[in-house]
């Protein structure tokens, strides 16, 4: 809480508090300096990054390949935000605690709610929130924005703190007992699954995470941690019943992989994105094909473990976009048996004729 600089007895204003609405989004500005945001000179400096700058896609550092880091080339910019490119940046999460009193809040209670892949980046971020996130107390909840960076500077973490409240819920539901993460990049069934602490690392003291060879622990999948809100955080008692019913096959022909494309967020390589029954943590091929073939779509995309798309129209995306098959290697969340795309990458399937 950088109680050591006195920020734990110097709460927010009254009434200043992040609203964080339930089975919704809410947006934040990151930034370099709070002059760069919307909160300082209504908003004259600021540009699509967190620097107040203006620059070109893709950016990226120096050398072959896009290696190197962004503060390597010959501006001197992007060092705040510690990466090589935008794929390489290692995400940002939000955590909860549901009590007012900053002296009550704890490593078991605060517990990680939304996960955003591959920021920071730009100015803007969009963070989901899970649908059963139950109303705060009277007193509001606490929250904090959390980081780790790979590389590009010194190995950190880094932590923002925050009065939350949660709009537009009636759920009843309890988060679970917070339990510390685990690197399990190579093995997915070593990744902790529920409820998850933040990532507390190279501390003098209180550390919870633990790497081989000292890698940097970020908050993806390579600490359990999937993209998006976190709907497993709840205790068991109170969690909604999870269908364990085999898909129905699909009628027709049986759908084909067509293989693995690169993605971007603008646009979208398919711009439909579907929410199956099962649950993003339950993802697998065919589950997302189920979706899509139910909404009359002839296309399937599954991206970074969890993600369902679905694509229209006769032919599959350019063959400018497609790489070797073996990059979409993310293991799917619902069966790390099957693949699930990777990081901007989409494993794409014709649904069925």
């Amino acid at each position: 809480m950088q109680a050591d600089r006195g920020c734990d007895v110097v709460p927010p204003t009254n009434g200043d508090s992040l609203a964080l609405p339930a089975g919704g989004s809410f947006e934040v500005e990151m930034a370099e300096n709070r002059a760069f945001t919307t909160l300082s000179y209504n908003g004259g400096l600021t540009t699509d990054w967190t620097d107040g700058k203006t620059r070109s896609e893709p950016w990226h550092g120096p050398l072959d390949g896009g290696e190197g880091c962004l503060v390597d080339n010959p501006d001197g910019q992007g060092g705040p935000l510690h990466t090589q490119s935008q794929d390489r940046a290692t995400g940002t999460a939000f955590a909860i605690s549901y009590n007012s009193d900053i002296r009550d809040v704890n490593m078991e209670n605060l517990v990680v709610f939304s996960v955003l892949k591959n920021t920071p980046w730009k100015r803007k971020a969009v963070y989901d929130v899970p649908k059963d996130l139950p109303p705060c107390p009277p007193g509001g909840c606490y929250c904090a924005w959390l980081w780790v960076p790979d590389g590009c500077g010194q190995p950190n973490m880094y932590m923002q703190n925050f009065k939350c409240h949660v709009t537009g819920s009636t759920s009843t539901k309890k988060l679970g007992k917070a339990k510390p993460p685990v690197y399990c990049a190579n093995d997915a069934s070593q990744c902790v699954k529920g409820a998850k602490q933040m990532i507390v690392w190279h501390q003098a003291e209180g550390n919870n995470v633990v790497t081989p060879n000292d890698v940097t622990p970020p908050y993806n999948s390579k600490m359990g941690f999937l993209p998006g809100a976190q709907n497993d955080i709840f205790e068991e008692s109170s969690a909604s019943p999870t269908t364990t019913s085999s898909p129905s096959t699909p009628t027709g022909s049986a759908p084909s992989r067509i293989g693995c494309y690169t993605d971007s967020g603008s646009p979208r390589l398919f711009i439909y994105a579907m929410q199956i029954p099962e649950g993003a943590q339950n993802m697998t091929p065919q589950r997302c094909i189920n979706a899509c073939k139910n909404g009359g779509y002839t296309f399937a995309g599954l991206e970074y473990m969890t993600e369902c798309w679905c694509g229209m129209g006769s032919q599959p995306p350019s063959s400018s976009l497609k790489v070797p098959d073996e990059q979409c290697d993310a293991p799917c969340a619902g069966d790390a048996s099957k693949t699930c795309g990777g990081a901007w990458l989409l494993e794409v399937w014709k649904v069925s004729s």
